[in-house]
């Protein structure tokens, strides 16, 4: 039932100013409903049939306004009785009209109000043992089985279908130099992330690399700000790289471990060393040469490195345990632009 509830205070917020979207992905999905939340790297499509689905702004291939069901829905519920006969009517409309998941919504509430109206029940799938109802979706849950895009599917179903989406994470990121600087020094950065995305990508066995970066000068919001030109540390003798609450300090000759290591502190929002991992390269060892994982692991923190980032990335990535033997292929290619300029090759 958790699901609908979710699904109902999620419509309430967009049915106001709801605008219809059809949404086709660059892996072939074409999703229709209403746009329910979207920020700078994702939305989320309120389906007709199968409720929530959240993707990624950079999955998108293409979009088109159009009118949305979800208004037909606003204005016809005022026709219906808040009942239990009422809901399970509007239901009965809102399947009719394609609204499969409103249905579903509308068919909880029936049985919320009576619980033993067996033609809402049925409608959605409940089975009745002696006195006590077990909804669907607790049926399915019993089986092991998970809630994903409009469908009931295992565990590693959901893993399969994420790893042949994104099998490694690509990092777009962006650069500045504080002051003024020249094209060639700030493509020569760009060669510095290159160096640190094939570092990446070989400590996760091909999961994760850079790629794009944007380079300019002058200053301005940024992942990295360049803190100076000719050092590898950020400041002589202190630090390699600093990083603050809205930026990485960077020196002009970056090591590939400082800007993987001050990304995770950034990206992950990871402050603490892994000292005890003496290998790991988020301990404050400047000759270590891996990334902790679970199975190597010893805390503090909690959390392995690596298995806090595939924690992070959960939902929409399904980053693998490190074997430490696999051998993966090429880096992809880290497009570099400088002052919004793409350097010649």
């Amino acid at each position: 039932m958790r699901l609908f509830a979710a699904a109902a205070i999620m419509l309430s917020l967009v049915s106001a100013a709801a605008r219809a979207e059809e949404v086709l992905t660059t892996d072939g999905r074409k999703l229709v409903g209403t746009i329910a939340s979207e920020d700078e790297e994702r939305l989320t499509v309120l389906t007709y049939k199968d409720g929530p689905v959240e993707v990624r702004l950079s999955d998108v291939k293409s979009r088109k306004a159009g009118k949305t069901l979800y208004d037909d829905y606003a204005t016809k519920k005022a026709d219906f009785e808040d009942t239990a006969d009422g809901h399970f009517k509007l239901g009965i409309w809102c399947r009719d009209k394609g609204l499969t998941w409103q249905a579903r919504i509308e068919w909880r509430k029936t049985v919320e109000l009576e619980a033993d109206n067996e033609a809402a029940r049925k409608a959605l799938g409940d089975k009745k043992v002696k006195d006590t109802w077990t909804t669907f979706e607790d049926q399915q849950k019993a089986k092991g089985l998970e809630f994903f895009e409009g469908k009931w599917v295992t565990p590693e179903a959901i893993a399969t279908i994420r790893r042949a989406r994104h099998p490694a994470q690509g990092w777009v990121l962006t650069a500045t130099y504080r002051g003024d600087a020249d094209e060639k020094f700030l493509a020569s950065w760009g060669e510095r992330a290159k160096e640190a995305s094939q570092y990446m990508w070989d400590l996760t066995e091909g999961q994760m690399y850079v790629a794009q970066i944007t380079i300019t000068d002058n200053g301005g919001p940024a992942d990295f700000t360049i803190v100076n030109k000719d050092l590898t540390k950020a400041k002589p003798g202190e630090y390699y790289a600093i990083t603050l609450a809205d930026t990485i300090e960077a020196p002009g000759k970056i090591l590939a471990y400082t800007f993987f290591h001050e990304l995770i502190h950034f990206k992950y929002h990871r402050p603490e060393h892994c000292d005890n991992c003496k290998n790991c390269i988020m301990s404050s060892d400047p000759n270590a040469s891996l990334l902790c994982d679970d199975a190597d692991h010893k805390g503090p923190p909690g959390k392995s490195c690596w298995g806090a980032i595939r924690e992070f990335h959960k939902k929409d990535l399904a980053l693998l345990p490190l074997t430490r033997k696999a051998k993966p292929g090429p880096v992809p290619e880290t497009k570099v632009i400088v002052n919004d300029r793409v350097p010649k090759k």
